[in-house]
Formats: structure tokens, C-alpha cells, sequence
């Protein structure tokens, strides 16, 4: 009765085995929240209207507005006017998702706040509505370029017609951070624009929100064999040493009977 006692005793031990090694290992997430490394404000001016090329800034900030705004940046607005447009740039540093290839970015939002009270540039009405924004992606080097005007490809806009100040605007930019980190590009660059007449403020001083990169990742685990594999390999080795230990209990018990 000892003895099979014994075998049931090694086979539970062999299944408990195959169960522990055969879990599935899960996938860690984090989430990021990333400052850009140099915010600049350009403006294309031309009397007949803008002609989709930079010509001067209007003003830069480093640090992603972690210090006062400046007097030259007079505040980061996004207008369409009579006689020129002003856009908002901003490259963030992704080097560290692109030099880890086990990270997988789910998610990636460019965040920034909304509020209202700006005009210039032929626009007369500081509360005017431009109804949407526009959030363009280019591959940035983290140094503001007036060049950066003429550069990037729409990603996706929101409605803003109904919105209010104080609301807060997050652009789904997950594709374009995903194609850059496979690029091994280290800095991502974003513009921000008024898609029809009409100005909106986004100084970080004046919405609250300062503007950054929100990334949500998981990391990618390690393959591991199917469960009922390991499994099934955990109980043959388990009954193999249990058959091996049975046959040589034999072989002595012959020879001593010798």
C-alpha cells in the first residue's frame, strides 16, 4: 500500500510541476508622461495670405515650458487669419522607446489645454473659433527650425466647435510614435494648427495643461513552450526518474538475492 502511496505522492508532484511551468508569463505596462525638449512658435506672413512656408519665429522655449513663459514668446497661440498663420511645434525625445526593442507602445496622446482670447493677424474677434485643429507629425532633431513649417503630414484633428477654455485636447498620435520608434528616429516632432479662421490659446500658464507626450506601454514577454507542452514534458520526466528509481530498486534487490 506504501507504494502506491509513493506513486500517487510522485504524480501529483509532476502535475503541480506542469501547471507552475506552464503559466503564461504576463505582459508589464507602464505609462509615460513626456515633456517636449523645445517648443517653438513660427508665423508665415504674406498680405494675400499664408503661403505654407515659415518666415520667421515668433518664439522659442526649452524645456517644454518648465520655466515662466517668456516676453518674446508672447504666449503659444494657434491662428488662421486674413494675412498670416501661426503654428505651434514641439519635438520630444524618444530615443529610449527606440533603443529597447522589447517595449511595445499601446498607446501614445499629445496633450495640451484649450482657451480662448487671442486675435491679430487680421482676426478682430479674440474669442473666434476655428472650429478644428490639426495635429501634424515630422521627424524632429530636437532644435527648433523655422523649416519646421513646411514640414509633416496630418494625424488627426478635433472638433473643437463646441468646446470651452479649459477643456483639454488629446491628439491620438499612437501610429506615428510607433513608426518613428521602428524608424530608431530619437526625436518626434508635432505641429499644432487652426484648420479654419480663428485663434485659440495654448500657453501652458493660461490653460493649465502644459503640453506633453502621454505614452502607455507593455512589455513584450519572453515566448515561452505551449502549457499542455511543458505539461506533458514535466510528468515524463517525473515518471522517467520514477521508472529509472523502480528499476534500479530491482536491480539491487536481484543482485542481493545472489
Amino acid at each position: 500500500m506504501s507504494n502506491l502511496y509513493h506513486k500517487v505522492a510522485i504524480t501529483s508532484v509532476c502535475v503541480a510541476l506542469g501547471f507552475v511551468f506552464g503559466a503564461d508569463e504576463e505582459a508589464y505596462s507602464a505609462t509615460f508622461s513626456l515633456p517636449p525638449t523645445v517648443t517653438s512658435s513660427v508665423i508665415d506672413y504674406l498680405p494675400s495670405g499664408s503661403d505654407g512656408q515659415g518666415d520667421s519665429f515668433h518664439g522659442t522655449l526649452e524645456d517644454g515650458f518648465t520655466a515662466a513663459v517668456n516676453v518674446a514668446l508672447k504666449g503659444i497661440s494657434v491662428e488662421t487669419g486674413k494675412s498670416a498663420e501661426l503654428a505651434i511645434f514641439s519635438e520630444i525625445n524618444i530615443s529610449n522607446f527606440s533603443s529597447a526593442p522589447n517595449i511595445s507602445i499601446s498607446k501614445a496622446i499629445f496633450q495640451t489645454g484649450l482657451a480662448f482670447g487671442v486675435f491679430g493677424i487680421g482676426i478682430t474677434d479674440p474669442i473666434s473659433n476655428p472650429g478644428s485643429l490639426g495635429i501634424f507629425g515630422y521627424k524632429g532633431n530636437g532644435i527648433a527650425e523655422i523649416s519646421d513649417f513646411e514640414a509633416g503630414v496630418l494625424l488627426s484633428a478635433i472638433d473643437i466647435s463646441s468646446l470651452s477654455a479649459g477643456d483639454i485636447l488629446n491628439f491620438d498620435v499612437t501610429s506615428f510614435v510607433n513608426q518613428q520608434v521602428n524608424n530608431g528616429d530619437a526625436f518626434a516632432g508635432f505641429s499644432i494648427r487652426a484648420l479654419n479662421f480663428g485663434a485659440v490659446d495654448l500657453t501652458p500658464t493660461v490653460t493649465g495643461v502644459p503640453l506633453k507626450l502621454i505614452v502607455e506601454t507593455d512589455n513584450i514577454a519572453e515566448p515561452v513552450p505551449e502549457p499542455t507542452t511543458i505539461f506533458g514534458s514535466a510528468i515524463g520526466l517525473c515518471l522517467g526518474g520514477w521508472l529509472k528509481r523502480k528499476k534500479s530498486t530491482q536491480h539491487n534487490k536481484t543482485a542481493l538475492q545472489r
